[in-house]
């Protein structure tokens, strides 16, 4: 004899009820979190030189803004990299999902969740100014809301991280190698353009820098373990933008934050003060203002 649960008609109308209520909650939650609601016409990506601000809270990107009336986004993440090697920054490996050829994953994909889900760890995590990143969820947040395919122009700045922590420059038998610098831009300028065909992406190199006081030796004179001398990532990536057909601009030879002005322009010999975020904002808007499409 096969037994059989009969269960009342009004609990089995309840059950399906609440499974209904399941249902929409979970597709609502989908579609919000895939929701492109968001626009800017202008939107930079980065590291710290682009996701901190001066002593006097502005940043580049709000020099930007100003100068050409264009809503801008600060997209800049501290401490991350072009690369994914820099997956044991702060001791954890979540920030590998912040990392640029990550976040073009994302994009492509309109896939955030991974991005997302390690926030609550820049939560607690400190910058070299001992100040909480609590910007890190609002640009993520805000990141997985833009619509791309309203965006004017996409800013990539990067290459101090993967130049500070040694990242290969390049790998020659694997071009596509995320590992190195050239192999995660190829990859990011790869998926982006694939994705955004139309979209006019900008590659800004990485500044000068002296790396701060907590560095044994200048930034510039210096080559760190496998990777290379700071100028051969602006080299490499001077290349690659040639390669794929899109702009760059020297912001490390042209921008005028030098070793001889670095005590103007960077608060530790790596950080901009707020005499090198005007510097750099403006730097950028004179590029954008006088190379209109």
């Amino acid at each position: 004899m096969r037994f059989q649960l009969k269960i009342p008609t009004k609990k089995r109308i309840i059950l399906y009820l609440i499974a209904l209520c399941v249902v929409g909650v979970f597709i609502t939650f989908t579609l919000l979190g895939n929701k492109k609601d968001i626009h800017y016409d202008i939107v930079i990506l980065g590291d710290s030189i682009i996701g901190n601000v001066g002593p006097d809270g502005l940043s580049s990107a709000d020099y930007v803004e100003v100068r050409l009336g264009k809503s801008t986004f600060k997209g800049g993440l501290g401490g991350t990299s072009m690369s994914l090697q820099a997956k044991n920054l702060w001791g954890s490996e979540s920030n590998m999902e912040w990392c640029m050829v990550k976040l073009a994953t994302a994009i492509w994909s309109n896939d955030w969740k991974s991005q997302l889900a390690t926030l609550s760890y820049a939560e607690s995590y400190k910058d070299v100014n001992n100040q909480v990143l609590s910007y890190f969820p609002e640009a993520i947040s805000t990141l997985s809301r833009i619509d791309f395919s309203t965006v004017e122009v996409l800013v990539i700045e990067h290459g101090t991280n993967d130049y500070g922590r040694g990242v290969p420059v390049d790998n020659e038998k694997n071009p596509f190698d995320v590992n190195t610098f050239g192999g995660a831009l190829r990859t990011s300028l790869k998926l982006l353009q694939e994705k955004y065909p139309e979209l006019r992406i900008i590659l800004m190199s990485p500044i000068h820098c002296a790396l701060g006081e907590d560095w044994e030796k200048k930034g510039y004179n210096t080559k760190y373990e496998k990777g290379g001398y700071l100028e051969e990532y602006v080299e490499k990536e001077r290349q690659i933008a040639e390669e794929f057909g899109v702009e760059w601009i020297d912001a490390y030879h042209n921008s005028g934050i030098t070793e001889a002005s670095e005590k103007i322009y960077l608060q530790d010999g790596l950080h901009l003060s707020s005499e090198g975020h005007k510097k750099l904002g403006e730097f950028l808007a004179d590029y954008l203002e006088t190379n209109k499409r």
